[in-house]
């Protein structure tokens, strides 16, 4: 591993010299890869991980077929992501599918593994997500029908645990009607049940409706869940459910104007395995989703059962060069009524979960020069902190291909159980030859003072350098050390730790 490592300058400098006439292996017609690799070493923990999916697929007129071959050698050594594959090497993924009919009435039937999404993901959101190490596919069987003005799906499958195996099976329909231009309505009924017979199956149903005409769009989905043993145990059969979800959004769109409003109660809707290590829902987190780093330094993640919750979004674009983007959202949670509390034993008021603001203006002062400035305030429940982020984005194109690109971030932070307070900077300096070739180096200093007049700072910086070779490969390597930190999709967050050292990612696409 160290000997491929002091090889990736060279690698990096060959595609440099050679980008530009490398071609694409020619692969049988209808065959298809995609191989994504991870290689990287910590100097000072004096640890290696590789991580390797390579998809091989093939499609021919009506049938398709396909493998994933995953690599962990070892896999991150936090259970959470590597989920029973600390050494690995295996075929992960694999399916067929096969469709019949014709364009309006047709029946499609894939075999194997796979992934399912239905309405927003209020009763099943099976996917895959690398950069959250997320992967909650199913192995079974997937139908899906269209006919006339409904789709219908139904599906049977298991998903593997954190030790790797597959115990529960979920099954699974749907159907939705689409006969209106205007409305689309659904039903999906979904139920999990535990390998051994003592445990009750768990129950999810949900009703949803989505309406779109002129500027405006609505989504409304309200599902209720059922389990026998706990009816039993905790409610003594008084209660015919455990749990309830909401979730509406409502979007209005004039000119360059548009509001957006969300609005969610999950309560004991958490839809898992029988050994609570595999989600098969992920509602709508209502939160917002940034792309700079101290806006996500301190998030808050979703449970999915006990929140309740509004997010809105305001958009308008001044002019066609000028632009400006206004956030609030608040989560709660639930009071002493609701189904989880009660389950839980709990006589608990609710309490402030998550509190967001944020704002960006964008103005592009001409063809040459673009600038971005952004702020926010954010409180939040589970490490009990008060966030105050500033972002200044310049951008400057010397030509249409090379631009020079400058992010200065700052973050005020007060913890409300310690009664700390610190602040914490991050330096971003990006040069971008276009589509080619960038190179960047981000510095971040944090700063706090444990002991009254007593401050310490704290260092981290890397380079990194992405080049793209000819039209089918994608390198990055990045060198130095990087600050520990949380990546958040959806409500969903993955912990990252502290790094120091090289790591190599690839992408090959034939």
């Amino acid at each position: 591993m160290k000997k491929s490592l002091l090889l990736l300058p060279l690698i990096l400098f060959t595609g440099v010299l050679f980008s530009q006439d490398i071609p694409a292996p020619k692969l049988p017609q209808g065959v298809s890869m995609f191989n994504q690799m991870k290689a990287s070493y910590d100097l000072e923990l004096k640890r290696a991980i590789f991580e390797d999916w390579l998809n091989i697929d093939y499609r021919y007129e009506n049938f398709s077929a396909g493998i994933r071959y995953e690599t962990f050698q070892p896999n991150d050594p936090s259970p959470a992501i590597s989920r029973g594959k600390e050494n690995y090497s295996d075929i992960a993924f694999k399916y067929f599918t096969v469709n019949f009919g014709s364009k309006k009435t047709n029946i499609e039937i894939t075999a194997g593994n796979y992934y399912a999404m239905i309405g927003r993901g209020m009763i099943l959101k099976s996917y895959e997500d690398r950069n959250l190490r997320l992967d909650n596919n199913l192995l079974g069987m997937l139908v899906k029908v269209n006919y006339a003005n409904f789709r219908m799906t139904a599906l049977t499958g298991t998903a593997a645990n954190s030790e790797n195996e597959r115990k529960d099976f979920l099954y699974l329909a749907d159907v939705e009607f689409r006969g209106l231009k205007w409305l689309k309505a659904g039903a999906t009924f979904a139920s999990n049940k535990p390998d051994y017979d003592q445990a009750a199956r768990t129950d999810v149903g949900a009703l949803r409706l989505q309406t779109s005409f002129e500027g405006f769009d609505a989504y409304v989905e309200y599902g209720l869940k059922k389990n026998a043993d706990i009816q039993n145990r905790i409610f003594n059969s008084t209660e015919s459910f455990i749990g309830k979800g909401i979730y509406a959004s409502a979007s209005y769109y004039l000119g360059d104007y548009s509001l957006t409003g969300e609005y969610k109660l999950y309560d004991n809707f958490g839809f898992k395995s029988n050994d609570q290590t595999v989600n098969y829902n992920q509602p709508p987190s209502t939160r917002k989703d940034y792309t700079y780093q101290l806006f996500n330094r301190h998030p808050s993640t979703l449970d999915s059962d006990n929140e309740q919750g509004f997010q809105i979004e305001a958009n308008a674009n001044f002019t066609s060069t000028s632009s400006l983007l206004l956030q609030y959202s608040e989560t709660k949670t639930l009071g002493k009524d609701s189904y989880n509390q009660r389950i839980l034993g709990q006589n608990l008021d609710p309490r402030l979960r998550h509190r967001e603001v944020s704002g960006q203006y964008s103005n592009m002062w001409s063809d040459d020069l673009k600038t971005i400035f952004a702020f926010g305030y954010n409180e939040e429940l589970e490490e009990n902190t008060r966030n105050y982020t500033g972002v200044v984005d310049v951008r400057y194109s010397f030509d249409p291909i090379n631009t020079l690109r400058l992010i200065v971030e700052h973050q005020q932070t007060e913890n409300r159980t310690t009664s700390a307070n610190y602040f914490t900077d991050v330096l971003s300096l990006e040069y971008l030859r276009s589509p080619r070739y960038s190179i960047a180096w981000v510095m971040e200093m944090k700063t706090s003072e444990p002991v009254p007049g007593n401050t310490v700072r704290l260092l981290w910086n890397y380079i990194q350098g992405t080049i793209k070779i000819g039209e089918h490969t994608d390198l990055s390597l990045l060198a130095g050390s990087r600050q520990a930190g949380v990546i958040c999709i959806g409500g969903v967050c993955r912990y990252e730790p502290e790094f120091r050292g090289v790591e190599l990612k690839m992408v090959n696409r034939f």
